[in-house]
């Protein structure tokens, strides 16, 4: 649980150390809420410990004292920091490999943990899609006119927003249906709007964080809607024979369709697999 909680900071560029206080208060409850039941929470264990690791680090500690394990009275007193060392932080910047991480710690140490909670409660809720996190929301609302019985009257509310969006390149997405003639490389549908075909153009490895991927053909499926939501909500993905399955039942069996011209990255498609499977171990499916 420590360790995800500090992928989540490294995933979110914060820095990798930690005052002992902010690992206190955060970690604390969530080795109330997801540890053993009735174990006492002891969050300078894992704060001094992980060590032990040898991707851990604690500084602050005056060397005479950091023979034995510092009591709660020491680290308030002396005020260390703790995190992932220097080497592994920069390997925890790479999106793939802190996947793979965070895989295998919910793999080797998580098995009985509800997942979904704690993914949620540790900052890794991006991780249960492939598109990532959207951007948050603004505070506060605007007023709504009502009537007596308190029904909303008149046009929708508005209010003034800024937000930080991705940009995507809309010629590479009308290039990929283009290739694909705007046919679904999973279901093969091709879906017909205001008398024109329609399809949408969806990111194999979500450009949003956590996952960071790039914008480019070699990333991009061509896609009708329903396989587009199914794809990005980790419900169906691309094996490593070329054919998709489902994260609950494998169903009728398609392969993934590639039109001459038009190149997948398998390490995009991996990827994407990797979160599925850690997705339906989040669900307790399989």
């Amino acid at each position: 649980m420590s360790l995800l909680w500090a992928m989540s900071r490294a995933a979110d560029e914060r820095p990798r150390l930690t005052p002992w206080p902010t690992f206190r208060d955060e970690v604390g409850p969530l080795l109330v809420e997801f540890g053993l039941p009735n174990a006492k929470a002891t969050p300078e264990y894992p704060f001094w410990h992980l060590q032990g690791s040898e991707l851990w680090e604690v500084r602050g500690i005056p060397a005479e004292l950091a023979k034995r394990t510092p009591t709660p009275g020491t680290l308030n007193e002396h005020h260390p920091q703790a995190g992932f060392t220097a080497e592994t932080a920069d390997l925890l910047r790479d999106p793939v490999t802190r996947l793979e991480a965070i895989a295998t710690i919910c793999e080797t140490y998580l098995e009985d943990v509800d997942r979904q909670a704690l993914f949620a409660r540790t900052g890794l809720s991006g991780y249960t899609t492939a598109g990532g996190l959207l951007s948050p929301p603004e505070d506060g609302s605007a007023d709504e006119a009502t009537d007596e019985y308190g029904r909303t009257i008149g046009p929708a509310p508005r209010r003034d927003a800024t937000r930080s969006v991705i940009v995507r390149d809309e010629a590479l997405a009308r290039k990929v249906k283009e290739l694909e003639d705007n046919r679904c490389q999973i279901c093969d549908t091709t879906l017909r709007y205001l008398n024109r075909p329609y399809s949408q153009a969806a990111h194999i490895r979500g450009l949003g964080s956590p996952h960071h991927g790039p914008d480019e053909i070699q990333n991009l499926l061509c896609l009708c809607p329903n396989c587009h939501v199914l794809f990005d909500g980790l419900e169906i993905y691309v094996d490593s024979d070329g054919l998709v399955r489902g994260t609950r039942d494998d169903g009728d069996l398609n392969p993934l369709r590639l039109a001459p011209g038009h190149p997948v990255d398998e390490a995009h498609i991996a990827y994407h697999r990797t979160l599925c499977t850690l997705k339906a171990r989040i669900s307790g499916v399989g």
